[in-house]
């Protein structure tokens, strides 16, 4: 079994609280896709409401992030790639992470 993270964001509480992008709309159709899948299970949910996605400095994910590092977590699910970041570079920075931690 892969262990793997929920992460979720909403870049503003107002957006956060939005039905269709609630941070808990996203964490739900994650949920949903992990149960169809025989290999994972979910170890944590990380979720950073009100945060924008210009920087990585946000709670959860420096939470999700250690726990990537000290290999708690073998995949990362969020609902969309803008979830995680907007930022090329940033995105970058996170795969090299991941895949050095793998």
């Amino acid at each position: 079994m892969k262990r793997c993270a929920v992460y979720s964001r909403g870049s503003t509480t107002m957006q956060a609280e939005v039905e269709y992008n609630s941070c808990e709309a996203q964490r739900d159709r994650i949920l949903s896709y992990v149960k169809s899948q025989e290999d994972l299970e979910v170890y944590r949910e990380y979720s950073d409401p009100g945060f924008s996605a210009a920087t990585l400095d946000r709670p959860a994910l420096k939470e999700l992030m250690s726990d990537i590092v000290n290999r708690k977590i073998d995949v990362v699910l969020t609902y969309k790639i803008d979830r995680l970041t907007r930022s090329a570079k940033d995105f970058y920075n996170l795969i090299e992470c991941f895949k050095k931690s793998a």
